[in-house]
């Protein structure tokens, strides 16, 4: 069952009233960030337009509330079509490589099964709100997000990250793996946004989700 009955991935308007009513009657704790979920609708050859249009906000969350209330109304990983993506990135940072806070970045990247998307997603997104990968990045990096992408038989993640010139230096993936140590983490690399063959300057705005290479 899908979460979004509305044609441009926005909650339907029931949902949306107990997500509002849900933010407002708890007591806020806040994130140490604004957060934004995003989804991403795969359209085959998508031109730079048509990835815009088809890229919706969901939500922004700054409390622990908004985050649970949110992320208990939206669509989940495992509901997404092939090639469609949902992303969750740190303030108002654009998932696309040539956000300028993006283009001098990269991301690890690595593939689960479907069995366990659900599980890597729900995680990961705890270690962000919780600023755990704070201690494994050098002092000029951060971490800006994550996506998740659905393929046919696995699924793949790439977690965001400001400067891909000190990438070496950081223990992202360690931490991962101690934090997922019972799931197999398929394939796992780093790459660079500006190595990507799509990758093109901020007039010209795409995604490694917009022809379903990579992210």
């Amino acid at each position: 069952m899908s979460y979004f009955s509305t044609s441009d991935g926005s909650l339907d308007s029931d949902r949306q009233k107990k997500l509002e009513e849900s933010i407002k009657t708890s007591n806020p704790h806040p994130l140490a960030n604004q957060w934004t979920f995003y989804l991403f609708k795969y359209v085959a050859n998508a031109t730079p337009k048509e990835y815009e249009e088809n890229l919706k906000k969901v939500a922004t969350v700054s409390t622990v509330q908004n985050f649970w209330a949110v992320y208990n109304n939206i669509i989940g990983p495992d509901e997404l079509s092939s090639r469609c993506s949902l992303h969750f990135m740190k303030s108002d940072i654009h998932p696309a490589w040539e956000d300028p806070r993006n283009e001098n970045g990269g991301a690890w990247s690595f593939r689960v099964t479907k069995a366990n998307t659900v599980t890597v997603w729900r995680e990961l997104l705890m270690m962000l709100i919780g600023e755990q990968f704070e201690d494994c990045v050098s002092k000029d990096d951060d971490i800006y997000g994550i996506t998740v992408s659905s393929r046919y038989n696995s699924d793949i993640f790439n977690i965001w990250n400001k400067n891909s010139a000190v990438s070496e230096e950081a223990k992202i993936m360690e931490k991962i793996k101690d934090a997922l140590a019972s799931i197999e983490l398929q394939s796992p690399y780093y790459k660079a946004h500006k190595d990507h063959a799509d990758f093109h300057k901020v007039d010209t705005p795409t995604s490694a989700t917009v022809n379903g290479k990579g992210y």
